[in-house]
């Protein structure tokens, strides 16, 4: 019984041991992080202070336009009228001269049924992309009246 009581008692005073350790341990992390904060405290002070070493002699260019970029990564099907050109440009010559009821009759005779587009999809093509087509065709005749 004594022997186990000596046991006891030895693995209590390891566990004060252990936990003077730890204690100091923690102290001096905790003194530690102290110092390292109020080290980056002061060098951001410092930069802060110092402002910019060098003047900017041009202005920093904006990033490319994402139009492009995320028309490539855009979720879902493309219309079946952006992936046939020959339909595309079917529509263009022209959307101007007829409806869009006309326009659908006109690609039912000139296309087969699996290039087909209903005056749905013509007119929902045509609301998207009527602004930039308007402003490339205007480009086009500026381009062409200067030459």
């Amino acid at each position: 019984m004594t022997d186990r009581l000596q046991e006891l008692r030895d693995l209590v005073a390891a566990v004060d041991v252990a936990r003077q350790e730890l204690s100091k341990a923690y102290r001096l992390c905790d003194s530690t992080l102290g110092l390292v904060l109020v080290r980056a405290e002061a060098e951001r002070a410092e930069l802060l202070e110092g402002g910019v070493q060098q003047p900017v002699h041009s202005p920093v260019k904006g990033l490319p336009a994402p139009c492009a970029h995320r028309r490539a990564h855009r979720p879902g099907r493309p219309a079946k009228i952006d992936t046939d050109a020959e339909l595309r440009a079917f529509i263009l010559a022209r959307i101007d001269a007829l409806t869009f009821p006309q326009l659908e009759a006109e690609v039912a005779k000139a296309f087969p049924p699996a290039r087909r587009v209903r005056k749905s999809a013509i007119h929902a093509w045509w609301t998207k992309h009527r602004k930039a087509l308007a402003a490339h065709a205007s480009s086009r005749l500026d381009d062409g009246g200067a030459e």
